[in-house]
């Protein structure tokens, strides 16, 4: 810890006081602007610079490209005009001497004639990339992932900042939408679905302690929370749609970080001087792991090991589109042992794609893909007989790979109707086996053992209607075919936006949303008397819900917004156990399976209100206020309404920061960022002691399933970070320290056989983690 503390006090002087004097930083500004329908490039709109004097402007290629050149360092607000479109401001764009500034904007085309109304728009978090969605959505940019407190560049840890989410209470990045177990999550990479994209995930899971997805390869992405688009499938509670972004076709550029938690280089650049194409690599290693291997051990025995690779090559070209080829994969490795268990835990997971977008005409493009995604979970859980040799207790040996393609169209007719519609085809092949140890019969009984192949057929078709400059109207279709059991299902969704003056608009979204359960679940077996096996899962149907979601949002002033939502869901077609007396649903359960017979006799319902108030980053400084209040019930087999695991009815956050300019020549930047969270405690099923005490582990008693609560549930993070901007590069160090009070929020209880006593466990205490990046 000694050698880490001199380490950090030397970088913290290089860039405090080594110093250029007399030479002005600058840095590129450029990018390219589309339409946001049609995504072709917009020739001859004109980009100023806001405030400049002399007026600083440049004006847009044929193919939409546009370039400042070099700007010094600082903040910029960009206006952008271009006639029978709406007027358009960038804010904040954030200029370094690390990295150019590489934009794509897209324009929105005016459906009134310009001779009678002028419209203005100011960018702002309520637009999302998705042209198609109305309601419950965020854009999120790669700026908020590095600068929230407590995130650690981490897009899921970022999104529990948002109203209607929770997060993890023990520390995972899941996401906990509106009451909905995180499995009900999709992650998108790219426009197709991935496995889980985070390190030590378990089966069944959508988060896990350490993302794959890293900010330094991010673009600008959308995350929903409800009522979403018709293109989306396969989830019934929130969306994270990824993008990665392009690298730098006309230089190369290099970035390294060294953090607690991984240490990471990042290169990009064009294949060759002069050609549009480009390339964007970043490979990552476990830090503990490097530093236990020369002998400093931080984390004792059981060190975390991990690595990851994103990449992403895009290549337009004249006559074929836009080739991109994108791939991100992980493994992870723990192994934990003493005198009373053995544990070893590896996950990897990888996908990869070739993405081809070819323009048919000005107004028509078509989408397509091929892509490969894979995951392994293996599990080995050893436990000494009386003899102290170590026996197998229980076993995970989970291999999915899917084999993916799709195609989509999208044409807009005119600048008040566009249609996007397409098809997803996933050959699921599984290779899938588990056992767990009977203390009774005293032997391994099979779970799950299946080895195959199967599919799952989705397509979807969107129309975007612009009655006028008001009123938006979007309507779809969304449909799910698997294979395995035949089970079918046609979705509707619908969102309406009302924009009654040009800061106020009252929006409104309907969906119903399903998904699929892990294959394990489908494939778990039960052993009869005689030794034969049954697998009583096998015609389960989707999990079903109807969305119900109307909005407010005033812009209250230039930089400040609040939006109010309210809403109710409906689940259905949940599974639960097929017995009247059960008190089990597949809502309470985040990762997984499960080889009880089910039935998709379930029923649940969310409702609540989120609310926002939200000031965007303007004059160095920015904060966010959100307040969720909700209700989650559940009725499982027994039709007794209860709470659900995950019905906390309440969770407040607070966050902000504050960016102080260092110097008269304005190199250095100190940012001061701060978040606080209170939430409901998660519920939690009490224990049968005297059960347990006969059996000898933790048996509950489902009869008053999830009813007692946790106490609640509070934490404040702190992030301190000191950019330095020179000639070449910009240096940045930061110091992120997660549950800075120290406080210990209880998140589980089990039963202790040694001492015959209920234990609990806590979340982690303070956890400070540095990082140290330089942009070259």
């Amino acid at each position: 810890m000694k050698k880490i503390t001199i380490i950090i006090s030397l970088l913290l002087t290089t860039i405090i006081v080594t110093d250029i004097t007399g030479q002005e930083l600058t840095q590129v500004v450029r990018g390219t602007l589309v339409d946001k329908d049609s995504k072709m490039g917009l020739f001859g709109a004109s980009l100023v610079i806001a405030g400049s004097n002399p007026q600083k402007g440049t004006i847009t290629d044929e193919n939409g490209d546009f370039n400042f050149g070099q700007l010094p360092v600082g903040r910029y607000d960009i206006i952008i005009y271009y006639m029978g479109y709406e007027t358009r401001t960038l804010s904040n764009i954030l200029v370094g001497t690390g990295k150019e500034v590489v934009l794509r904007v897209e324009l929105t085309e005016s459906v009134v004639n310009l001779e009678e109304v002028v419209v203005k728009g100011k960018e702002h978090k309520s637009e999302t990339l998705n042209e198609m969605s109305t309601v419950s959505a965020r854009t999120f940019t790669v700026e908020e992932t590095r600068r929230y407190a407590g995130s650690f560049n981490d897009p899921g840890r970022m999104a529990s900042s948002f109203a209607g989410v929770t997060g993890d209470p023990s520390g995972n990045n899941e996401i906990i939408v509106r009451g909905n177990s995180p499995r009900g999550m999709l992650w998108r990479l790219e426009e197709i679905e991935i496995p889980n994209p985070n390190h030590f995930a378990e089966e069944g899971s959508t988060g896990g302690p350490i993302s794959i997805l890293n900010g330094a390869t991010l673009d600008n992405s959308d995350f929903f929370t409800g009522a979403f688009p018709a293109e989306y499938g396969n989830a019934y509670s929130g969306v994270f749609d990824i993008g990665l972004r392009n690298g730098n076709n006309q230089n190369r550029e290099h970035a390294i970080q060294v953090g607690m938690l991984g240490t990471d280089i990042t290169t990009e650049g064009p294949f060759i001087k002069g050609n549009s194409s480009s390339y964007l690599l970043n490979y990552r290693y476990s830090t503990l792991a490097m530093l236990n291997a020369i002998g400093i051990e931080i984390a004792g025995d059981a060190v975390p090991e991990f690595q990851d690779l994103t990449f992403k090559v895009n290549v337009p070209t004249q006559r074929y589109g836009v080739f991109t080829l994108f791939g991100i994969g992980g493994i992870s490795l723990v192994k934990e042992k003493d005198d009373t268990f053995s544990n070893d835990f590896r996950t990897d997971m990888g996908a990869f794609g070739l993405k081809n977008t070819y323009f048919i005409n000005e107004k028509t493009h078509l989408k397509s893909y091929m892509a490969y995604t894979g995951s392994k979970n293996i599990w080995n859980y050893k436990k000494p007989d009386e003899t102290n040799t170590f026996q197998t207790h229980a076993t995970e040996d989970f291999i999915y790979q899917t084999v993916k393609g799709s195609v989509n169209l999208n044409h807009k007719f005119n600048a008040r109707n566009l249609i996007k519609a397409g098809m997803i085809y996933n050959s699921l092949r599984y290779d899938l086996q588990s056992t767990t140890y009977d203390n009774e019969l005293q032997r391994l009984l099979t779970d799950v053992e299946q080895t195959g192949t199967t599919g799952l057929l989705q397509s979807y078709a969107n129309w975007k209607h612009r009655l006028n400059e008001k009123l938006t109207v979007i309507g779809g279709l969304h449909s799910m075919y698997f294979a395995l059991n035949s089970n079918y299902t046609i979705e509707p969704r619908l969102g309406i936006k009302y924009q009654f003056n040009p800061k106020q608009s009252i929006n409104f979204g309907f969906g119903i949303h399903s998904k699929m359960e892990t294959l394990s679940t489908y494939f778990s077996v039960q052993e009869q008397e005689d030794g034969s096996y049954i697998q009583p899962n096998l015609q389960l149907d989707f999990t079903k819900a109807q969305h119900y979601v109307i909005g407010y949002e005033n812009l209250l002033s230039q930089n400040l917004m609040l939006r109010v939502e309210m809403y109710y869901q409906q689940l259905f077609n949940i599974p639960v156990e097929d017995s009247t007396n059960s008190s089990f649903s597949a809502v309470n359960y985040s990762y997984g399976y499960t080889n009880r017979s089910l039935t998709n006799s379930g029923t649940g319902r969310n409702i609540g209100i989120d609310i926002t108030l939200e000031k965007y980053f303007s004059n160095n400084y920015y904060f966010m206020f959100t307040t969720s209040l909700y209700d989650s019930k559940y009725k499982a087999g027994d039709v007794v309404l209860r709470d659900t695991r995950y019905n906390g009815n309440y969770v407040f956050n607070v966050l902000g920061g504050k960016d102080f300019i260092l110097g008269n020549e304005k190199k250095r930047t100190l940012s001061i960022n701060a978040k606080g969270t209170l939430a409901g405690g998660q519920r939690t099923t009490p224990i049968d002691i005297s059960q347990s005490e006969v059996e000898g582990y933790t048996i509950r008693n489902e009869e008053l399933a999830f009813s007692e609560q946790w106490d609640d549930y509070f934490r404040f993070d702190l992030k301190i970070s000191l950019t330095r901007n020179k000639k070449k590069a910009s240096h940045t160090i930061e110091l992120d320290i997660q549950n800075i009070t120290n406080r210990l929020n209880v998140v589980g209880d089990y039963y202790d056989d040694e001492t015959g006593q209920v234990e609990t466990f806590t979340q982690l205490g303070l956890l400070p983690v540095f990082n140290y990046r330089i942009e070259f």
